[in-house]
């Protein structure tokens, strides 16, 4: 499969109810089954990906390509968030529109006049998008999917987020969180941007 998904979830642990929420599919009973059903989406999603040309560094293609990476498993698929998260990092619903139309601007500026550093785009967008973390599941990847479109539209180094660490699932995501929270936190995306081209 592609590099941004990360397989370190154990499949026989039962779908929790809070993942019941909005299912399509009422069958489903595990995080193995969902998975799934979420990559068989994912796939037709990216193909549907492959065709567009509309520039995918504007929100309205961002929730389009979450309304098309998991329609066929979530109802609200590329519906935005209206609920608070326990993670306190998150931003707070009300604040989800203006964040993502501050991100669309500051994206455009970023590649525009490259004050970030070319390689420093992607590392800084995808900390922004995910802890702005506006869909109510499915975030990180649809966040890594996303990246990586628009730095192939941007014609910059894709991501291969911690590919060398792929036999080793667990401390793939470890390292890849500890990265996110220090770049959200610190404001330091050495350790990010190293992960996402190692």
């Amino acid at each position: 499969m592609k590099n941004f998904l990360f397989k370190d979830r154990d499949g026989q642990t039962p779908l929790p109810k809070e993942l019941q929420k909005g299912l399509r599919i009422k069958t489903i009973q595990t995080i193995g089954e969902l998975d799934e059903y979420e990559e068989d989406n994912i796939i037709k999603g990216l193909n549907w990906l492959a065709t567009q040309k509309a520039n995918p560094c504007k929100y309205d293609f961002w929730i389009k390509t979450h309304k098309k990476l998991f329609e066929n498993v979530w109802s609200w698929a590329g519906k935005i968030r209206d609920y608070e998260l326990a993670n306190p990092d998150f931003a707070l619903p009300h604040k989800i529109w203006p964040e993502i139309y501050r991100l669309e601007k500051d994206l455009h500026t970023w590649s525009e006049f490259s004050l970030t550093g070319e390689q420093k785009v992607a590392p800084c967008f995808h900390e922004r998008i995910e802890t702005i973390h506006p869909f109510a599941n499915g975030n990180g990847r649809f966040g890594r999917i996303i990246t990586e479109q628009i730095c192939k539209y941007l014609k910059l180094k894709i991501p291969t987020w911690g590919r060398k660490f792929y036999d080793r699932p667990s401390e793939r995501r470890q390292r890849y969180i500890e990265a996110l929270v220090i770049a959200r936190r610190e404001r330091s995306f050495s350790k990010l941007e190293i992960f996402m081209f190692s």
